[in-house]
């Protein structure tokens, strides 16, 4: 057994640490399991934190979602569109030209055809760069421009691209070319298909796993002794370990150590990441919109995407109604008015998508989440590479989206987990 060992966090990553190491001690903060894979219930519905999916393709982890979920939906080519402007755009913009008033569509080919020419741009040395090389000015200003400043929060020069691999469709010149006078023949999303639970939100492809693991909840780690390897929690509770793997947030576990040295802590200063306020949505209407999710790039609306439940999971919902999951994001450094934003993001969507708030919203619930997405700024690497190898060298090992500060999807959180076991267990058949 593996009870000297100590994991901080249950979520995905926790979750393959704790099932590669039977017995070992897992402390939540939370009171409940799943981390932002964890599915919120409002009116028999279950809604997730951010529009979560699975387009994993690898079939051993296939295979256990779905021995543990029962019973998946399996969507074969997904439905995704863009609203700008009052028209709706098909999902990629840059696929989809022909769905822009005329001169528009001109302008964006113009501009497309002059960045593909130039050769002045190789290596973009940001997401700005890189955006204007693929697409043009057009589509970067009026698309991908203010997307940015409504999802991630800073300037397109502040990013980097390392987060692009899986997110965003390079230029397909004929693509886009033929996108401009034709629908597409297929679906032109990153993701053209995808899992999901028929019931029980994202959640239900973890639930059952979680079982038989030594896991205590409501336990928020507040400080880390290194170098007596004891962990103290905020109830007074104190454990030891002789290897912590950890989830937490890496800013937030270096500011749980009081003798990381000044070069660590000025990095973990670096680290940023968005908020987020999901406002749930059950509106007695069958068939509000057509699309699995889509964005919204209009500045006055505060809701950035929004992801339609009953279509994604059509047999969760109830015959009749429309469940829409909605997201807004901030900054750390920026207010989030729960209510007000609630509120709003209410009357944006009765006005977009034509219901009446009073006589037709049954039930409606906003679940913020502290932590959303990592910002994948310029500054993220290298702040990153100084503060992991410190923490590994006194048997912390940091692993998951946010505890090695990386975008990951949730098959490679549960690698992540598993892969810091193994890495604990070699390091204990050494010593």
């Amino acid at each position: 057994m593996n009870e000297e060992i100590l994991i901080l966090g249950a979520g995905v990553a926790g979750l393959g640490a704790a099932r590669a190491l039977p017995g070992a001690r897992v402390f939540e903060a939370a009171d409940h399991p799943g981390g932002h894979c964890y599915s919120h219930e409002l009116d028999g519905i279950y809604f997730d934190e951010g529009a979560h999916i699975c387009h994993a393709k690898d079939p051993d982890w296939l295979k256990l979602l779905y021995a543990a979920a029962g019973d998946v939906e399996r969507i074969s080519a997904c439905d995704v569109s863009n609203h700008w402007q009052g028209h709706w755009v098909g999902y990629p913009v840059q696929n989809n030209l022909r769905d822009l008033p005329l001169a528009e569509r001109i302008t964006a080919l113009k501009d497309f055809v002059r960045a593909i020419q130039d050769p002045s741009v190789d290596a973009p040395a940001n997401y700005l760069d890189w955006c204007r090389k693929q697409y043009g000015d057009y589509l970067t200003d009026q698309f991908y421009r203010l997307y940015t400043d409504k999802y991630w929060r800073v300037s397109m020069e502040e990013l980097g691209t390392d987060w692009l691999g899986g997110r965003l469709l390079p230029s397909q010149i004929d693509r886009i070319i033929e996108g401009a006078f034709a629908a597409p023949a297929d679906s032109q999303a990153v993701f053209a298909q995808f899992h999901y639970p028929a019931q029980g939100g994202f959640y239900a492809f973890f639930k059952p796993l979680y079982a038989g693991l030594n896991i205590t909840y409501a336990s928020p780690a507040v400080e880390i002794r290194s170098a007596r390897q004891e962990v103290v929690f905020a109830d007074g509770r104190i454990e030891s370990y002789e290897a912590l793997a950890s989830s937490v947030p890496l800013p937030d576990m270096v500011r749980m150590i009081s003798d990381a040295p000044a070069a660590v802590q000025a990095a973990a200063a670096q680290l940023r990441h968005i908020q987020l306020l999901v406002v749930n949505l059950v509106v007695d209407r069958p068939v509000l919109s057509p699309f699995h999710w889509f964005y919204i790039y209009d500045q006055d609306i505060d809701v950035s995407r929004v992801k339609v439940n009953s279509n994604v999971a059509p047999r969760s919902v109830p015959p009749g109604r429309t469940a829409l999951q909605c997201e807004i994001f901030r900054r750390t450094d920026e207010p989030m008015p729960v209510e007000e934003l609630t509120d709003k993001a209410i009357g944006d969507m009765a006005r977009l998508l034509g219901f009446d708030p009073a006589t037709e919203l049954r039930a409606h619930k906003a679940v913020p989440v502290s932590h959303a997405y990592v910002i994948s700024d310029l500054q993220r690497v290298a702040a990153v590479d100084t503060i992991i190898p410190w923490l590994e060298a006194r048997g912390i090992y940091p692993m998951g989206l946010f505890g090695r500060w990386k975008f990951i999807w949730s098959d490679a959180a549960y690698q992540s987990g598993e892969e810091t076991a193994q890495r604990i267990k070699g390091r204990h058949a050494e010593g």
